[in-house]
């Protein structure tokens, strides 16, 4: 296997394995807050730029958790955010590129655990302040 093959199977395998780790955690805050949160998987994998998260439906509120990769000749950015219905950033994680596949994994790894991390919380204070559990 030549260089940009092996270059592009360790980028396919990031990305498969970002998306699985956002359908994991979209799951798993989905029955600890059943009936009250429904998950949806973002996966969006059309031309350079691709789109991985999850979507989190609660009464009244829609968390969307997302990181967008963009493949250029040279160089990959990643950037990522948490948006509560569609408007009001709770996080925004700065793009950061780099031509280095080996850094493109870690930071991508690095990006879904900071989105992923505080779902539990956020979803807990919304349902909170809606008056469920």
């Amino acid at each position: 296997m030549d260089a940009n093959s092996q270059v592009a199977a360790e980028l396919l395998r990031a990305l498969m394995r970002t998306a699985a780790r956002f359908a994991e955690a979209g799951r798993s805050v989905a029955q600890d807050y059943f009936p009250h949160v429904r998950t949806e998987p973002i996966a969006d994998l059309a031309g350079r730029a691709v789109r991985l998260g999850m979507e989190l439906t609660l009464p009244g509120h829609e968390l969307v958790f997302e990181v967008r990769v963009r493949v250029g000749d040279d160089v990959f950015t990643i950037t990522g955010d948490l948006v509560l219905d569609d408007e009001e950033s709770r996080l925004d994680l700065p793009p950061v590129e780099t031509d280095d596949v080996g850094r493109f994994v870690a930071l991508l790894d690095h990006y879904v655990d900071e989105l992923t991390a505080p779902a539990r919380g956020h979803v807990g204070s919304l349902i909170e302040a809606f008056g469920g559990s």
